[in-house]
């Protein structure tokens, strides 16, 4: 039997010889009960801030849930992207994202799931 190729793993466009694709960074908090609406509003003007702090941050957006679907949502979603693995890198332990995080996230936040992947370019 013939093993596949490692690479056949990879995404087509793909290419050790080109740069990096853009990769696009998806994060959904749920919040504590007790989160009131100015704390909800600190995540916003703190997620939308790290833009001008944080030169690899291609474009943000980020909201809370608009409800049109209630029963099991998210309360809150960010979306980043990045115009490569590096630059998300960049991003994660950047100081400006780490403060947000403990100074107005992490104080409300029940749960959080997140994802990453490659976006066309």
């Amino acid at each position: 039997a013939r093993r596949a190729s490692s690479s056949r793993l990879l995404p087509p466009r793909y290419s050790p010889a080109l740069a990096m694709p853009p990769i696009r960074h998806v994060v959904m908090f749920q919040f504590v009960e007790t989160a009131t609406a100015p704390q909800r509003l600190a995540v916003t003007e703190g997620l939308r801030n790290l833009a001008s702090m944080i030169p690899e941050i291609k474009q943000i957006k980020c909201g809370p849930d608009s409800g049109l679907a209630p029963g099991g949502n998210f309360d809150y979603c960010a979306t980043v992207d990045f115009d490569s693995l590096d630059a998300f890198k960049v991003y994660q332990t950047h100081p400006a994202h780490q403060k947000v995080i403990a100074d107005s996230i992490k104080p409300i936040l029940k749960g959080r799931s997140a994802v990453q992947f490659e976006i066309e370019p």
